[in-house]
């Protein structure tokens, strides 16, 4: 019976039941899936909170996800019945799987990187990207829950076709190992025009810019769903049954560059709507040098591998395409270094000379990316050497020297060249890393059609063949040189020589201010308030 106390009120709980409340609710707890939930919970992005929210709850996500399930049981119930009653005694598995995965790639490839994409812009256009940007999340934890909730949304819808998939193993025809391979390639191009879609978005943050960014986001995913559909429709999956073994390592190598290559671009979608002082400089160029060593290694170990140059050449114009559009985007850098940056700058004479490159500024930027190639060239150039000398093995009937040198020349000349017209732009212009990575487009393209029209124009409109005035002509000039050396060539390897030096030479002059800077010592308030401030940290769950 309760008791209840002479002034009308309520007794007061015992000392001992306050005391077991309060360390239930305010203090550790005590078992150790409590305190894994609170490890967890404490590190969960909120950005992945709020985009899965707004996602799950969109029309657009509602309507897309409604289409796909009705197209999956349709595909189903009609490709069935017309397979009836071959069926029973045939393999029917690849058809019905095509037809699934056509399905699925729609929303993989289409709806999920342009809904990641207006998600991004939508900050901008509702003026809560400024809020963010003072809260106490940082521009990587933004990109990073971005990307998570169009991951999540992946999951989901390949769990809606789960089933699907499964029935047309059921069915015959089609082997475990392919389903997986195709699939897992479907989600990969999904996540990598995800990621690109982001940058897309962070480097076109002004309104005037989004309007064309839109339109040319549209057109390169439905360019890569249509690519990738014909493939499957092609037969890509009957054809990938018969592989050897050595073309899945092949794809584990291909898997490992595009994770490099990935974290490179969100972490330069993240630098570009951070604030400017911020030195994203350093972690990018230590992303882009492993992206560097990953692609030589792969490209060494496959043509000791398979004793084929022509891989070494497939790596080597990878590098350079990766190279080009890296050097648009790191010439239109403010080339200003922040006082807080400065603060870390190296201060013994070897951190100087291997270190300063990789702090900010456009044209320590390029100077370190002609560099990285020309060491990526060089090793390329010694390997091959040395395997076709030395041990005696017969790589090809060219040398991957002439094509390695002519790509160093045309980075070094397309890059420079960008570099220094960018040093004209204003510094504070909006989407100056979308302007750079345009200027570099029209220089590459007024650099290889103002040639050939004005050849074919004073050559009465009849064709012509190669010459010295097509030296800046890269796809031409690497073509014939691939075949041997022949005096066009070399006089525009001449040519090429002289313009790669003038032109990076000049640049290196120009940066001469960024590589004389000195590290500056912390003010003293600042030291202060580094040495009182006090860091809480989640207890460890896994700890004793």
């Amino acid at each position: 019976m309760s008791q209840i106390s002479l002034s009308g009120e309520p007794p007061l709980l015992s000392n001992s039941l306050e005391g077991e409340s309060t360390h239930r609710i305010c203090q550790i707890p005590e078992k150790g899936w409590e305190r894994l939930w609170l490890w967890g919970t404490e590190r969960i992005n909120p950005i992945v909170v709020k985009e899965v929210r707004q996602s799950l709850k969109s029309r657009q996500f509602t309507i897309a996800f409604g289409l796909t399930l009705i197209a999956a049981v349709s595909w189903t119930l009609i490709a069935i019945s017309l397979m009836v009653p071959k069926i029973y005694y045939s393999p029917g598995g690849v058809q019905l799987l095509t037809g699934f995965f056509c399905i699925l790639q729609f929303p993989l490839m289409i709806i999920i990187p342009f809904s990641a994409f207006r998600s991004l812009t939508t900050e901008t256009e509702d003026s809560t990207f400024e809020l963010l940007s003072i809260s106490a999340l940082s521009a990587w934890q933004i990109v990073l829950g971005k990307m998570l909730s169009a991951l999540l949304q992946t999951l989901l819808y390949l769990s809606a076709l789960a089933p699907c998939i499964v029935l047309t193993y059921l069915l015959r025809g089609v082997s475990l190992d392919s389903i997986l391979f195709v699939l897992g390639l479907t989600v990969t191009f999904s996540v990598a025009e995800t990621a690109l879609a982001l940058l897309l978005a962070a480097v076109s943050r002004a309104r005037i810019l989004q309007a064309g960014a839109t339109v040319l986001l549209l057109i390169g995913l439905i360019f890569g769903f249509f690519g990738w559909t014909s493939a499957i429709v092609g037969g890509a999956m009957v054809e990938i049954s018969n592989m050897p073994k050595e073309f899945y390592l092949g794809v584990f190598g291909f898997a490992t560059v595009v994770c490099v290559a990935l974290d490179l671009v969100l972490r330069s979608a993240a630098a570009a709507i951070d604030f400017p002082s911020e030195n994203h400089s350093t972690p990018l160029r230590k992303r882009v040098l492993l992206l560097m060593g990953i692609i030589l290694f792969w490209s060494t170990f496959a043509v000791v591998a398979s004793r084929e140059e022509e891989i070494a050449f497939v790596f080597l114009i990878g590098a350079f395409i990766v190279c080009m559009f890296i050097g648009s985007l790191m010439t239109g850098e403010l080339g200003i270094i922040s006082p807080r940056a400065r603060r870390s700058l190296p201060t013994t004479f070897a951190g100087r000379v291997f270190l300063t490159w990789f702090y900010p500024g456009a044209g320590m930027g390029y100077i370190f990316l002609v560099c990285l190639f020309g060491s990526l060239v060089a090793t390329m150039c010694i390997t091959e050497l040395y395997y076709s000398l030395s041990m005696q093995l017969n790589m090809g009937r060219t040398s991957i020297q002439y094509v390695g040198y002519l790509l160093l020349c045309y980075l070094t000349i397309y890059a420079g060249i960008n570099r220094l017209v960018m040093l004209a732009v204003a510094k504070h212009m909006p989407a100056r890393m979308l302007g750079s990575v345009a200027l570099m487009a029209v220089c590459l393209l007024g650099m290889h059609m103002v040639p050939l029209i004005l050849v074919y124009a004073f050559n009465d409109y009849r064709e012509f063949d190669y010459d010295w005035h097509q030296a800046f002509n890269i796809i031409w000039t690497c073509s014939e040189a691939s075949e041997g050396l022949s005096f066009p060539v070399e006089l525009s390897m001449g040519i090429l020589t002289l313009a790669s030096i003038a032109i990076f030479g000049l640049n290196l002059v120009l940066s001469t201010r960024d590589v004389m800077l000195v590290r500056i010592a912390e003010p003293p308030r600042v030291r202060a308030e580094n040495r009182v401030a006090t860091v809480v940290h989640t207890p460890n769950p896994f700890a004793d």
